[in-house]
């Protein structure tokens, strides 16, 4: 009996050739452009990069959606979208002009530093303010979030091929950002790519001004190209070392391999970073590819294969990154005070404390900071270095609690997924849940979603976990 293996490789056609596959194939490339975009354009902190990002994925969003019969959202994500546009609607309740007495009855600190920050108000030229203390940053931020999650409903309304490409598609970008990371680093001399010199102060590391940055994106990068190289791997068929090697020089097994040493690749330039939040919070989701891989397969080569490549990919990276560096870098005399953070947390919740109810305004944490005593000296803070504690003071319970709504409806329609998905859907399922997790965790510490380009990976990642598990039609 010759080997035998599934016919459906990744590079395959798989859209029809009609008005509604070439819709499909559009939003593929953009995505793949938006991706790309995001992380190479340092992050797209800067206008001229957030604002093409955003619309890019906004459309890709829209074309994902858009099918013969109309609009459709993917089966069973309409209560997911409800919660989301709840979220949009508290954010939009910040913006709604507000009579200045009742703006200091419902927010009394919020009307205070309005009356500081606008001059108009202050004399009493308008009578009028939103509970947001900035409405121009924080519409700013709803059209970012209303964009990504688009892109994000977009890429749930995919098949499992098409979240499989995306993820090849990832492992593939993973290894540039890695290299521009690995090659830049003994040669930088103050200048990003050699000729961009960042506007703030960094510690910069591949195409981020800040190497934390760069560790949040290598940490939902690699979980994805793992999760991609075990959807490839479970499609093998055949026992034995034969049938083994010959899958291994098949299409997928070359697939397979590539998304091997781009994991690898990925995790030698986030140890050479010296970030200790991106490799803990990659730690934490290789331990839930790893669980999730060996609850779920008990016999066969799936399960042990899966572990070794998370072992491979972790032990690999650091060793050929250098052990001692990283040992050290944990054992930094500023590894427990958490390098400064604890006294900024401190100011966040004194901060939380005066804006419990309906918040800042979504966006405004380093506006509010301006009115509060500095935590470090001579430096003002934009950022909380916990983005829970930053949305605490932004939205206070008036978006704190369609937030924890949204995400827990998210959770419980992945878990569904999850449990009724099986082979290649589960595997580039497991994979983006768990690059969620780990960029979840190192959120408790940094502030990585706040670039663009970051949030949108972690769009993608979302959209992934909750795709839509059906066959693709696949034409010669």
């Amino acid at each position: 009996m010759g080997h035998r293996f599934t016919a459906d490789s990744l590079s395959a056609g798989s859209v029809p050739h009609t008005a509604a596959g070439r819709r499909t194939r559009i939003a593929e490339g953009l995505r793949c452009a938006a991706l790309t975009w995001g992380v190479l354009a340092f992050g797209a902190v800067y206008a001229w990069g957030y604002w093409p990002l955003a619309v890019v994925c906004g459309t890709a969003g829209v074309l994902g959606l858009w099918r013969a019969d109309g609009f459709r959202l993917a089966a069973g994500t309409r209560g997911v979208a409800a919660l989301m546009a709840l979220v949009a609607l508290a954010a939009l309740a910040q913006l709604v002009p507000l009579p200045v007495d009742v703006l200091a009855r419902v927010s009394p600190r919020g009307a205070s530093l309005v009356g500081q920050l606008d001059v108009r108000v202050a004399h009493g030229l308008v009578g009028t303010h939103s509970l947001s203390l900035d409405p121009s940053a924080t519409w700013r931020a709803l059209a970012l979030y209303a964009c990504f999650g688009v892109a994000a409903l977009g890429v749930a309304r995919s098949s499992t091929r098409s979240a499989l490409r995306l993820a090849w598609f990832v492992s593939w970008l993973g290894v540039a950002v890695a290299l521009i990371g690995v090659i830049q680093k003994p040669l930088y001399a103050g200048a990003i790519y050699g000729f961009w010199r960042p506007m703030t102060h960094g510690t910069v590391f591949g195409p981020f001004v800040n190497k934390n940055h760069f560790g949040g994106w290598v940490a939902m990068a690699i979980p994805l190209a793992l999760g991609g190289c075990c959807a490839v791997a479970s499609r093998a068929r055949g026992q034995g070392v034969r049938h083994r090697l010959l899958w291994l020089s098949s299409r997928d097994g070359d697939q397979a391999v590539h998304a091997v040493l781009a994991v690898v690749l990925m995790g030698v330039a986030l140890a050479l970073s010296l970030s200790r939040s991106g490799m803990l919070s990659l730690a934490v989701a290789l331990i839930v590819l790893g669980g999730g891989a060996m609850r779920r397969y008990r016999g066969g080569m799936t399960r042990p294969l899966a572990v070794a490549l998370v072992t491979l990919a972790l032990f690999a990276a650091v060793d050929w990154a250098g052990l001692d560096k990283v040992v050290a870098r944990f054992d930094a005399a500023d590894t427990t005070g958490l390098s400064g953070r604890i006294p900024i947390w401190r100011g966040t919740s004194a901060m939380v404390a005066d804006f419990w109810g309906t918040g800042s305004g979504l966006n405004t944490y380093g506006i509010a900071t301006l009115f509060y005593p500095a935590v470090v000296p001579a430096h003002h803070l934009r950022e909380a270095h916990n983005d829970y504690l930053q949305l605490a003071v932004e939205g206070g319970l008036l978006l704190g609690v369609p937030i924890l709504i949204a995400i827990a409806g998210f959770v419980v329609v992945v878990r569904r997924r999850l449990a009724a998905s099986d082979g290649p859907a589960y595997w580039v399922r497991l994979g983006a849940v768990a690059g969620i997790v780990a960029v979840a965790v190192q959120s408790a510490v940094d502030f990585s979603l706040q670039m663009p380009g970051n949030a949108a990976l972690f769009a993608t990642l979302c959209g992934v976990a909750l795709h839509e598990e059906r066959p693709s039609k696949r034409l010669i």
